[in-house]
């Protein structure tokens, strides 16, 4: 996106210094037939409005040409149309003109949109009344008053892009008109929303703060004045989605500052950075420097307190604000962290946030799946919005091997922004500890919306790393509806990670690991592992009675270990539970065949299931006898399995076959 706004910057700067004759000197070699023709028969009233707010394409030629001809900017249409809207031709020619920059602007053609820039740019006013059509609305205000929320004008999305940047080089005229349209109705309808739309979006703090960060002196001495940027978390407060990074924290209304780097994922990172990084002109910004707020809002008195307040705080040396508010001393001290316990955190449930400040998400094809606590700043398009090239980042399961090719792509549809935002993690120090961040596939962005209310700070319509065709992606909405959006519209990225297999040793199943055990699969957020060979004889479930017994309750389909633990503790009739013993005892004593473990367990109905799956890689099976589960069916049978046809249902008084497993979270 920065190379796009760079070069973008420089078409516009080019624009607004040459001279009008020679911009549109190509008037001289011919022009547009379609786009003369359209501004000739001066009537737009099949397809342009002043009162329901975006046009619609023309249905006839020659205006359905002339506007499709400047939105792709073909030939001479762009220069021809531009040309009358500027200085030439009648009045009726002029707003002709401008009227069909404006409708291939609303479809997106980014000249016609820069043109509306460049006007405002060269012709705008300081106190912010030019550049504000309320006849036509063929002007910047009109698409700058946009709803910021419900914004579909795809015009209005590229020029509060370009204006984003522009905005905080201090351009008086642009600075002056976005102030003015934040604050004053315009029309053609009530879209605008005033406190809401794009206007009010783009003249917020942060500019003056952008602005500063560029070394603009009297943008800094308006920030200081404003108190918007004397600290980090001052900064984080009137700038909510303030990004990482060095930031330039002033100490007087002369717009004097020091350059501190500041954590931007919370308030309490926010001051626990500005503080390590404090200095003596700094201090003197009390009570609002980043140390007396951090102090203040008990935030970094000491390791434990700030890593209680910043779970993703990386080892480091601090300053410990422990006397006073304002801190009459500040004492540095190395912090350590320990490793992020992700078991627990998995234990705990989807929507858990771990120690390490990531959340957990549950798991797509036996990962287990962690994202950020909020969707990255800003929207992206899924390429640097154009069309045309296919990737082949296809994988649906898995965005890691898309996220690769996106990133190393060099050609005429990169970068590609949406998954450069996940790379921008990477490369930060928000990174919550990992740099193995990437773009998610589509089935794993349905997992994060399928569980977007556990999660958190789910925005709207995501980008998925999943490639549709040359022109489109996969993408989520809310709703969980999927459809193929173009590569040119605007969307939100929320990126992942996830934990590799529990033992490196043996990654695919039926591996044998390095502890003599063999890996069985994964299923129910647990990794599973068994035995070489089955246990050695048969067994009965229970003592080998015919009688009815009272059922212990053992119906757990998914968990052995309880199943397991109860039938050993029993002492009913049915006791001794002979195959629950072997698994869960016998084996757990036997230091030549437990590999060192002694948590095996007679496996669940389910965990029965996927060792008959997964039976040929595993090995040494029998498909002659059956297998017993701990999950009970009635007082007389429980689930088994022949692992010839999976027949379940074994009475608890017949001999079988028993395979043991133990199961590990990540």
């Amino acid at each position: 996106m920065e190379m796009l706004i760079s070069m973008t910057v420089i078409s516009i700067l080019m624009a607004a210094s040459v001279p009008m004759l020679t911009q549109f000197s190509t008037m001289k070699t011919g022009v547009d037939k379609n786009v003369m023709k359209c501004i000739t028969n001066n009537d737009s009233s099949a397809w342009y409005t002043t009162s329901t707010g975006n046009t619609t394409v023309p249905s006839t030629d020659p205006c359905k040409a002339a506007v499709s001809d400047v939105q792709y900017e073909r030939g001479k249409a762009y220069n021809t149309a531009a040309w009358f809207a500027g200085i030439h031709g009648t009045a009726a020619q002029q707003s002709m003109a401008r009227k069909i920059l404006r409708a291939a602007c609303d479809q997106g053609g980014r000249r016609a949109c820069d043109y509306f820039i460049n006007t405002c740019w060269k012709d705008g006013s300081t106190t912010g009344t030019r550049c504000d059509d309320t006849a036509d609305f063929t002007d910047i205000t009109y698409y700058v008053h946009q709803n910021a929320t419900t914004n579909t004008n795809t015009g209005a999305t590229y020029i509060y892009n370009q204006l984003e940047t522009l905005l905080p080089k201090m351009i008086p005229n642009l600075v002056a008109e976005v102030t003015y349209a934040c604050g004053n109705n315009q029309g053609p309808d009530d879209n605008q929303n005033l406190g809401s739309n794009l206007a009010c979006e783009l003249s917020k703090p942060w500019i003056y703060i952008k602005a500063c960060n560029n070394g603009n002196t009297a943008a800094c001495a308006f920030a200081y004045t404003s108190d918007y940027n004397r600290s980090c978390a001052g900064v984080k407060t009137v700038w909510s989605e303030a990004p990482t990074g060095p930031y330039k924290i002033t100490y007087d209304s002369s717009g004097n500052a020091d350059d501190v780097d500041c954590n931007m994922s919370s308030y309490a990172s926010a001051a626990i950075t500005g503080c390590n990084d404090i200095t003596a002109n700094l201090l003197g910004n009390a009570p609002d420097d980043d140390c007396t707020y951090g102090y203040s809002h008990g935030y970094n008195q000491t390791c434990n307190v700030i890593k209680s307040n910043w779970t993703e705080a990386p080892t480091g040396t601090y300053n410990l604000t422990t006397n006073g508010a304002p801190p009459t001393a500040l004492i540095s001290d190395t912090c350590t962290n320990p490793p992020p316990n992700h078991a627990a955190c998995i234990a705990s449930g989807i929507g858990t946030v771990c120690d390490d400040g990531t959340v957990y998400a549950g798991t797509v094809a036996g990962r287990y799946i962690f994202t950020t606590t909020t969707d990255e700043s800003g929207l992206f398009y899924w390429n640097n919005g154009l069309n045309g090239i296919l990737t082949g980042a296809n994988n649906i399961n898995d965005g890691k091997p898309n996220y690769d090719i996106l990133i190393a792509l060099s050609n005429d549809d990169s970068p590609y922004y949406a998954a450069l935002a996940c790379k921008s993690l990477n490369n930060g120090t928000s990174n919550f500890g990992h740099t193995d961040w990437y773009m998610p596939a589509l089935n794993e962005l349905a997992l994060l919306q399928a569980n977007r209310t556990a999660i958190g700070n789910y925005l709207g319509t995501t980008w998925a790393s999943t490639e549709y065709n040359n022109l489109s992606a996969r993408c989520k909405q809310p709703d969980g509806y999927e459809p193929n959006s173009q590569k040119t519209y605007s969307w939100y990225v929320r990126c992942v990670r996830y934990d590799a297999n529990i033992n490196a040793s043996c990654p695919n199943v039926g591996d044998t690991c390095s502890d003599g055990t063999k890996y069985a699969g994964y299923l129910n957020s647990r990794h599973y592992f068994t035995t070489v060979n089955n246990e050695p004889g048969t067994y009965t479930w229970n003592k080998g009675s015919t009688t009815g017994l009272v059922a212990k309750g053992t119906i757990d389909a998914n968990y052995g270990k309880p199943n397991t633990d109860t039938l050993i503790a029993a002492t009913d009739s049915g006791a001794p539970y002979e195959a629950a013993i072997q698994c869960g005892t016998t084996l757990n004593t036997n230091t030549t065949r437990n590999r060192g473990y002694t948590d095996w367990y007679l496996p669940s109905r389910n965990e029965l299931l996927l060792l008959y799956t997964n039976q040929t890689a595993i090995g040494n099976f029998s498909t002659t006898m059956w297998y017993e589960s701990s999950t009970e069916l009635s007082f007389y049978q429980v689930v088994g399995s022949r692992f010839s046809d999976n027949n379940v249902t074994i009475n608890k008084y017949v001999d079988n076959r028993v395979r043991c497993v133990r199961s590990e979270l990540p």
